[in-house]
């Protein structure tokens, strides 16, 4: 069903949240997870340092998952975040992106953050979204 499963994670609470829920699908499915950080910065050294943490991060994250039996990669992007989704969604050829749906920014975006938003506006790939 689900043979690749794109995760975009913030590194913030609501990320464990995520991982809890797609542990057991990518367990029913059989499918394989990325584990996605897209790194938004203005210079090549606030980049490189924020890379390193988003890797360290994202590696227990991997490791929670392994421990469930569930294979899981890392992918750490730099560049606007919507758009570093939708784009490494298609490059793996995901099925299926699983994102958390609340941000703090507007009112308008008390549902879904903005970046969200614009992941499910673009995205030829489905999105799950998950209320944490």
């Amino acid at each position: 069903m689900y043979e690749r499963i794109l995760v975009p994670l913030k590194g913030d609470s609501t990320d464990e949240a995520i991982v809890a829920y797609v542990a057991p699908l990518a367990q029913l499915s059989g499918g394989k997870v990325t584990l996605l950080r897209v790194i938004h910065s203005h210079s090549r050294d606030e980049a490189a340092f924020f890379e390193g943490q988003a890797r360290t991060y994202l590696d227990r994250q991997v490791a929670r998952l392994a421990a469930q039996g569930v294979t899981a990669e890392v992918n750490v992007v730099s560049g606007e975040p919507a758009a570093s989704i939708v784009a490494a969604a298609r490059e793996l050829g995901a099925d299926l992106i699983v994102m958390a749906t609340h941000g703090h920014r507007e009112v308008r975006h008390l549902l879904m953050g903005s970046v969200t938003e614009d992941v499910v506006r673009s995205s030829p790939t489905p999105v799950l979204l998950l209320r944490p």
